[in-house]
């Protein structure tokens, strides 16, 4: 009998862990990568006086690793890459207003 009890409670153990497991999260920003692949396009914002991360070069070019890294990666996930400046003492408060 004590056995039994044990193997109840085993089981309903697994099961509740099984049906956790396999629960899809409600987050509401979990898939924003479709939405950039409809828009085409992402907006990444960097910090412009950080050499050689980030600058503009005279012809109004962005240049640095940062501006090199993104493009290669946007190459190969097929989007485009808008660049935005940003004061970076801001970029928090810039990422929240989007």
């Amino acid at each position: 009998m004590k056995r039994k009890k044990i193997a109840l409670v085993l089981a309903l153990f697994f099961s509740f862990f099984l049906t956790a497991c396999t629960q899809k999260a409600s987050d509401p920003n979990q898939d924003n990568w479709a939405k950039y692949q409809k828009q085409g396009s992402i907006t990444i914002g960097f910090d412009n006086t950080f050499v050689p991360m980030g600058f503009e070069e005279k012809n109004g070019q962005y240049a640095g690793f940062d501006i090199d890294l993104a493009q290669a990666v946007s190459e190969k996930l097929g989007i485009q890459i808008k660049f935005q400046p940003i004061d970076w003492d801001m970029k928090e408060t810039e990422l929240q207003n989007g």
